[in-house]
């Protein structure tokens, strides 16, 4: 027989602004768990340390428009359909650098109006050409305007030389907040997580 406890499941803490940047500080809790009659713990570690997050700077937004749709797969009754959608738009990254935006995103749609997408995408800079790619994972929830807000992971990675001017996003993660409308046109908003 398995079993498993979970003593400490989640502990979330408040964030706090300083000098415009979110900090969120959370002890590290490690689940107890039994399986087939053996226990395992790991050990907890001084509580004294804790794991540091802040949420930085603003370094991509912009808008898009999804250019195209497929139905990937309709679901069962306890699953929602796989849709893939294709988008187009335009980005400032950092504040000054525009560029082209391109991707393809595969979402489940839930039957209480929750939402996973994963995809992946390319940003091209306008000026120079040069190209920095990213992948992205989120949790939406459509709102009673029928809109879907989308908050998510986003890790990007870039081919070009260290003093390129998209070298900086090179294994850079961010995280993500954008709003999507019924006509599938989008903004979206990332911040570098350090």
């Amino acid at each position: 027989m398995y079993r498993m406890s979970i003593l400490a499941p989640f502990i979330i803490l408040p964030l706090t602004v300083i000098g415009g940047s979110m900090i969120l500080t959370t002890p590290l809790n490690i689940p107890y768990a039994e399986a087939q009659g053996q226990s395992t713990s790991l050990a907890t570690p001084d509580p004294s340390l804790a794991i540091n997050v802040t949420i930085g700077d603003l370094i991509v937004e912009g808008p898009a428009t999804s250019i195209g749709f497929r139905v990937l797969d309709l679901g069962t009754p306890n699953t929602g359909p796989k849709i893939e959608a294709s988008f187009i738009g335009n980005a400032t990254i950092r504040g000054g650098i525009n560029a082209t935006d391109m991707g393809t995103l595969r979402t489940i749609i839930n039957s209480d109006g929750t939402s996973y997408s994963e995809g992946k995408g390319i940003l091209t800079s306008v000026a120079t050409g040069e190209i920095a790619t990213y992948t992205f994972q989120a949790i939406g929830q459509y709102g009673s305007d029928g809109k879907l807000r989308n908050h998510g992971s986003v890790f990007f990675n870039s081919n070009t030389t260290s003093s390129g001017q998209l070298s900086f996003l090179n294994n850079m993660v961010g995280v993500f907040a954008d709003e999507i409308d019924a006509a599938g046109n989008s903004m979206t908003r990332v911040w570098e997580l350090r």
